[in-house]
């Protein structure tokens, strides 16, 4: 008995040997499957950043050069409003009154003789006839004696009697086309160049970069020819896109985004933080593994446990290290919120984790403003509906360390599991407490409409502060139908009255946070915050139809009846002047349908 326990004891020592190799090649799989979700999450958080900053960037531009185009016509509609005939002394000095407005463009007036001897370079014959021709234009990035000063120049001719007597010109710093929007604070250093539609540098703020094609730059960072092959197909088939690729140095991540002028677009590229966990650590972790696996089996599945919680924290700690930017995870399962580690310093929390965030509705967490609460638990709860790509964008107040509560925009997406159903919420908090300084300090110096009490054409500029803080967003635009025969038939008192009506209609139908304004006689916009759902567009755009139809005004025998139209954003645009472009024709749309209707673009 004794010698069969003898030769029994090396095959148990085997089969137990085995079972240790079975379980560490378990183990190490799923290590290696954790570190790859880990990092390609992170690729996802940080390509997202840079690409939204490049839309800013791109968008900021485009505006920036529409924004002359439009300096430019006022400027002509007030000279045209002077009976003198436009002569150089009195319209230059008008022209130049202007360039008080903004100091990003100078306004200048060009005559005819000064349109023949134009310094524009091989561009000059061509703007000089278009503007002749009676055509407005914009030139490409004009090369100057200094790098510093190239720019771009829009014009509009100055017609006197049917002829063209000159040229209203803005200049814009080429440098300042680059400097919209703010870098993604994901990244320590972001360059950005402005590049044509083919791929070729046309500006950058390196004056070597300028006339280089994208693909050359990558060459000189690193990117292999299959790379650059597959970037430059992005780019060629998407306006507006991203992409990344991996040179010996770190991780590069390119996003673009179109201008809207000359084909340009506003490229955006850095090198990845350090953040990627390094495999010969892992390896020699799993070696590690590998004798307590022998040694003793408990130890083997408490390590790993252990170096699964540190891997998925590892890059949620190097990203704490953004000083401005907190991040959030929501864990659905086990109702808790996790912050990372910099929130201990700025915000009045006493751990990273908070336990039953919607599931204890009788108590509030100190940390959020007590009004927020319900609406951070409502966000919660509905994240179980939200799509894959869905990223939405709120305000919520946080108490700082100080005990004073600062306002956060949060922008967060939902995650998936295996069974397609949302396991978690993560998300970014930023502080824009000055930005809400700066809202205020508009409302404060916005105008009430003395008639309806709402805001009067000042609100058109805290629609735009709005719009900076949180992109999403619905602007209606609302008109009295037959107006005009309202006060023809029934006197202007009456006119009055209804006008009042509406304004408290507008006032009861949007939330305390919209923001409603009369922009014209009988017309009115209201700007919804914070949201782009269609289903909540649709079902205001009816209840201001309801309440109009019911709407009776002592001494006027009619139904009333609006049309309004409305757009949102950003689908159509990131500021108060696209969108009411979008949302005018929508309305106008109404109208000439048979009016008393409502569509929303």
């Amino acid at each position: 008995m004794s010698g069969s326990r003898k030769q029994s004891a090396p095959w148990l020592a085997v089969l137990l040997t085995v079972c240790g190799a079975v379980l560490l090649a378990l183990v190490f799989g799923t290590l290696v499957l954790r570190y790859r979700v880990v990092e390609a999450e992170l690729d996802r958080m940080l390509t997202e950043s840079l690409t939204a900053h490049t839309v800013e960037a791109g968008e900021g531009a485009g505006y920036l050069l529409h924004y002359a185009e439009t300096a430019l016509k006022n400027t002509d509609l007030l000279i045209g409003e002077d009976p003198r005939s436009p002569e150089k002394d009195w319209v230059a000095s008008t022209v130049e009154a202007f360039n008080l407005v903004d100091d990003r463009m100078e306004l200048s007036y060009l005559d005819l003789e000064d349109l023949s001897s134009v310094p524009w370079g091989d561009e000059a014959p061509e703007l000089v006839r278009q503007v002749l021709a009676g055509e407005n234009a914009v030139s490409g990035i004009l090369s100057a004696p200094s790098h510093e000063d190239y720019s771009v120049i829009a014009l509009r001719p100055l017609k006197w009697d049917g002829r063209v007597m000159g040229a209203l010109a803005a200049e814009i710093k080429a440098k300042t086309l680059l400097h919209q929007g703010t870098h993604s604070t994901f990244f320590h250093n972001v360059h950005s160049v402005v590049a044509d539609g083919e791929g070729r540098v046309v500006y950058g703020s390196v004056p070597e970069t300028g006339g280089l094609s994208l693909t050359i730059l990558g060459e000189k960072n690193g990117i292999s020819d299959k790379d650059a092959q597959a970037f430059n197909a992005a780019y060629q088939n998407n306006e507006s896109g991203s992409f990344y690729y991996d040179p010996p140095e770190g991780r590069f991540y390119v996003a673009w985004a179109q201008v809207g002028y000359n084909g340009w677009r506003v490229v955006q590229f850095s090198q990845s933080p350090s953040v990627q966990i390094a495999r010969s650590s892992m390896m020699q972790t799993i070696v590690m593994l590998v004798s307590l696996a022998v040694c003793a089996l408990l130890a083997v599945l408490a390590w790993w446990q252990r170096a699964r919680l540190v891997a998925e924290k590892l890059r949620y700690n190097a990203l704490s290290e953004f000083k401005d930017t907190l991040l959030f995870e929501y864990d659905r399962e086990s109702d808790s919120m996790e912050f990372t580690s910099n929130a201990l310093e700025t915000l009045d929390l006493d751990r990273e984790r908070l336990k039953g965030v919607v599931t204890r509705e009788a108590e509030s967490f100190p940390v959020f403003h007590p009004d927020d609460m319900e609406s951070v638990r409502r966000i919660l709860r509905d994240a179980a509906s939200m799509a894959p790509d869905q990223i939405e964008h709120d305000r919520v107040r946080l108490k700082r360390r100080d005990g004073e509560y600062s306002w956060y925009r949060s922008q967060y997406k939902a995650v998936f599991g295996p069974d397609g159903r949302v396991t978690r919420v993560i998300g970014t908090l930023t502080d824009i407490s000055a930005q809400i300084d700066r809202e205020i300090e508009l409302r404060k110096q916005a105008q009430q409409d003395p008639l309806t009490g709402v805001y009067n054409r000042a609100g058109v500029k805290l629609i735009n502060a709005r719009l900076e803080q949180i992109s999403r967003g619905v602007l209606f635009m609302l008109d009295l139908d037959d107006f005009k025969s309202i006060n023809d038939n029934f006197g202007h008192a009456a006119g009055d009255k209804l006008l009042m009506a509406i304004g408290h209609i507008l006032n009861e139908t949007f939330r305390a946070d919209d923001i409603v304004a009369r922009v014209g006689g009988d017309e009115f916009v209201a700007f919804l915050s914070g949201s782009d759902s269609r289903a909540l567009a649709e079902q205001k755009g009816q209840e201001l139809l309801e309440r109009v139809r019911n709407l009776r005004i002592e001494g006027i025998d009619a139904v009333a009846s609006v049309s309004v139209g409305a757009a949102s954003a950003p689908t159509y645009g990131r500021t108060f002047e696209a969108l009411s472009v979008v949302a005018d024709d929508a309305l106008y749309q109404v109208k000439n349908s048979g009016k008393g209707g409502f569509a929303l673009k």
